[in-house]
């Protein structure tokens, strides 16, 4: 989207005094800097910021992008609420089991990067019970 678009909708202004631009993403940014900026700038800053956004807008639509923002947020929700429904369910089966610890793992380390213990424990864990169960399921 970023790429699509040429950045973020926002513009970079220029203040008198200072040596860094100072990033506007709204008209109220904007309008809070008013005192720093003349009219030329004011003008130029709001007019960027339309333009910009006008292109972030088709873009979005052309490629779905706030759709699927929405939706992983969404889906994001639902397996929360299974999560937590299925950390409160007793397990009946050795696959019950894994699939609560894996879950457990997958919710509080989603990348699987956590490298303190016992996240490296917990994965070999989950590992040891599905090869087991793999193993059980073929007798």
């Amino acid at each position: 989207m970023l790429e699509e678009t040429g950045g973020a909708a926002m513009v970079e202004l220029r203040i008198a005094g200072t040596d860094h631009p100072v990033s506007a993403r709204s008209f109220s940014d904007i309008n809070r800097l008013r005192p720093l900026l003349n009219l030329d700038q004011l003008s130029q800053a709001r007019a960027e910021l339309r333009r910009r956004r006008k292109q972030w807008k088709e873009a979005d639509q052309r490629l779905g992008y706030t759709a699927a923002v929405t939706l992983e947020h969404q889906l994001a929700l639902q397996a929360g609420i299974a999560g937590r429904v299925m950390q409160i369910t007793a397990p009946s089966s050795l696959t019950e089991v894994t699939a609560k610890l894996h879950c457990l793992i997958i919710m509080e380390d989603p990348g699987l990067r956590l490298e303190r213990s016992p996240w490296p424990e917990l994965r070999r864990l989950l590992k040891d019970l599905i090869r087991i169960g793999a193993h059980s399921s073929e007798r």
